[in-house]
């Protein structure tokens, strides 16, 4: 098989492999090595395919800069699923045109979006979950312990990486509604690839400072994918603060 044709889960865990007790996120004081990082996304998919989510399936992403985040992103990939990015910035209106629009299925959300979600949930009536992360949920909402503590193994997925969607990044709608680019793994394995060899990244060697939100699609490439799919080391802020950013950065 060429490197290129590998999914995005196979990339990961060849990566896991050789540097399981390496950093890979730090985050607010808390620190996961790789082989968590891993460990935790696979109970994040197992726990997605009892709940009914199948290969395609669509899930939105509505999270902070945070360890939360690329661990929902992984788990998504593991289960089969396509994950669906949520600008922040977005009223509740527009970001249910983009749950409906992709045909999220579930959505993983931080708390401190809960009254946007709750806004925005009777205009998304196809999402058949959602999961609060960060905050207890209000009901019917499920806790993210119930995905990142679940037990059993991930569902095994057999992946056409030239074909199966990965990610649906949606554009900024400047012309009009936003429209969904539909992303394979082989599109994004192949961009890890060239990326790292463009940066001349050092595998199990860098850190990577993340103050770009993630839901971006440079961000995801430059301040995720590249660091978790290297052996190095992810430090997401939340939020931009000059001397916090400074202090990390020292």
């Amino acid at each position: 098989m060429e490197v290129a044709d590998c999914s995005l889960p196979d990339m990961f865990r060849a990566g896991v492999q050789r540097f399981a007790r390496q950093q890979a996120i730090v985050f607010d004081g808390r620190a996961l090595d790789f082989a968590a990082v891993d460990r935790i996304s696979d109970r994040v998919a197992a726990a997605l395919a009892r709940r009914g989510i199948r290969k395609g399936d669509r899930i939105g992403i509505y999270c902070i800069n945070s360890d939360w985040f690329p661990l929902a992103y992984f788990g998504i990939l593991k289960a089969g699923a396509v994950v669906v990015p949520i600008n922040l910035l977005l009223n509740p209106k527009e970001v249910a045109f983009i749950l409906n629009d992709a045909g999220a299925r579930a959505l993983f959300y931080h708390g401190v979006f809960a009254s946007a979600v709750n806004a925005l949930r009777p205009l998304a009536p196809d999402l058949a979950f959602c999961v609060c992360i960060g905050a207890p949920p209000a009901p019917p909402d499920i806790p993210w312990a119930a995905f990142s503590e679940a037990e059993g193994p991930a569902p095994v997925v057999a992946f056409n990486p030239a074909e199966d969607l990965a990610a649906i990044l949606y554009t900024s709608g400047t012309t009009g509604r936003p429209k969904g680019a539909m992303l394979t793994h082989r599109n994004l394995v192949s961009n890890i690839r060239s990326t790292l060899q463009a940066m001349h990244v050092q595998p199990g060697e860098e850190r990577f400072l993340v103050i770009l939100p993630l839901f971006h699609a440079f961000a995801a490439m430059a301040c995720m994918f590249l660091p978790l799919m290297s052996g190095s080391t992810m430090v997401p802020l939340s939020r931009f603060d000059p001397l916090h950013v400074a202090k990390m950065i020292a």
